[in-house]
C-alpha cells in the first residue's frame, strides 16, 4: 500500500476514534474555509482507496466484518443528508431525514395488513367491484359514500 500523508493518517485515526468525517478532516489539519467545503472535501477523502484501506486496517479484522452501531448509522444518515442538501438532491435528503427519524425513534414505520379469508360467494357487488379495480374487499365503504361522490359530479 502506498504511504499516506501525515494529514491523511491523522484523518484515518480521527475517523476510527469516532469523529464524524468533517471534524476528523479539520482535526487532521486540513483547512478549506467553510463547513460546506469541509464536508465536501472530507467526503472525497474518505472514499480514497488508500484511506479506506487504512481505516479498515486500524479497525482491525473484526471491524472489517462490518460492526454496525446505531451511532454509526445515524452519522452515516447525517452525512448523506448534508451531501444531499449540498447537491440540492431533495429526494435523497427526504430519504435521509426519514431514515434519521426511524433510527432515532421519532418516526415509526408501520404498515398494517389485514387478510380476511372470505368466500367469493359471500362478497357484495360493491366489494367485488372494488376487487376488480384493485381495491380491497376487507374494508367496506359506508353505504352512502357512493351516493355522495356521485352527487358531487
Amino acid at each position: 500500500m502506498t504511504k499516506l500523508s501525515e494529514q491523511q493518517e491523522k484523518f484515518c485515526r480521527n475517523v476510527v476514534e469516532g469523529m464524524n468525517q468533517a471534524d476528523a478532516y479539520r482535526a487532521a489539519g486540513y483547512k478549506s474555509g467553510s463547513d460546506e467545503a469541509d464536508w465536501s472535501n472530507s467526503s472525497r477523502l474518505i472514499r480514497n482507496d488508500k484511506v479506506v484501506a487504512r481505516i479498515a486496517q486500524l479497525r482491525g479484522n473484526a471491524s472489517q466484518r462490518a460492526e454496525v452501531t446505531l451511532q454509526w448509522l445515524i452519522e452515516q444518515a447525517q452525512d448523506v443528508l448534508k451531501a444531499a442538501k449540498d447537491d440540492d438532491s431533495h429526494a435523497a435528503a427526504i430519504s435521509a431525514i426519514k431514515e434519521l427519524g426511524v433510527l432515532t425513534g421519532e418516526r415509526v414505520e408501520k404498515r398494517q395488513n389485514e387478510n380476511i379469508n372470505r368466500n367469493a360467494d359471500d362478497l357484495t357487488e360493491a366489494e367485488l367491484a372494488r376487487i376488480a379495480t384493485g381495491g380491497s374487499a376487507g374494508v367496506a365503504e359506508p353505504a352512502n359514500s357512493a351516493a355522495k361522490s356521485n352527487s358531487l359530479h
